[in-house]
């Protein structure tokens, strides 16, 4: 079967894309709480933050670690941990699953 290295490349491409993506989202919250807790306790107005800052935060008060009053973002401190963990676990285990589909891949196309 010709172009069999080529859907290889293009399946592992596919996954370490996607692998990005999600870190980058991970990072993106990262830096923002830490930019909120910067602040000490006194809120973060929304106009302060950045375009990409915001649609951080929206996220982040659906998960339920922010709260958006009046324009103003507020870290949820008790629920901080929590989301951490969980947070921690998804790219933990997500990065294992990566790793496993990508051997599969590699493993099934190149077998062939």
């Amino acid at each position: 079967m010709p172009g069999r290295g080529l859907l290889t490349v293009a399946c592992l491409v596919l996954i370490a894309l996607s692998c990005i993506s999600v870190v980058r989202t991970l990072e993106r919250e990262r830096r923002l709480l830490r930019k909120l807790r910067a602040s000490g306790r006194s809120p973060v107005p929304l106009r302060d933050l950045t375009d990409d800052e915001r649609d951080c935060a929206k996220a982040l008060a659906n998960a339920g670690v922010l709260t958006i009053e009046r324009n103003e973002c507020y870290v949820r401190s008790a629920e901080l941990p929590v989301f951490q963990r969980k947070r921690l676990r998804l790219a933990l285990s997500g990065g294992v699953i990566a790793l496993i589909f990508a051997l599969v891949v590699a493993v099934l196309i190149l077998r062939r």
